[in-house]
């Protein structure tokens, strides 16, 4: 196979391993500023006597929904087991949080 061959099979892909790697850099920088703010958020919640299972609530479900979905694209069974488990976490923090109210 010489260069051409190789350059014009890359281009015809349709993956770009630059976006795919900005896409995923930018999903971490997601998370760790959703989990920084949350932390702020329950800080203050907490300080005022509020409860702060909403805010832990809709992060295990954000968490969950990302483990699920890369356990559906590369079908590794850490990521089935650690989106069930972060979703069962959420659906309790949930349910704490409306038995409060």
């Amino acid at each position: 196979m010489n260069k051409e061959e190789i350059l014009s099979k890359a281009q015809a892909e349709k993956k770009d391993e630059m976006q795919s790697f900005i896409i995923d850099k930018s999903m971490r920088w997601t998370y760790l500023v959703m989990i920084f703010t949350a932390g702020i958020f329950m800080i203050f919640k907490s300080f005022h006597d509020q409860p702060t299972t909403d805010i832990c609530s809709m992060l295990c479900c954000s968490v969950a929904a990302g483990h699920i979905y890369r356990f559906i694209k590369t079908k590794e069974r850490f990521y089935i087991l650690m989106g069930i488990s972060t979703a069962l976490l959420g659906i309790t923090a949930a349910i704490r949080f409306f038995m409060e109210y």
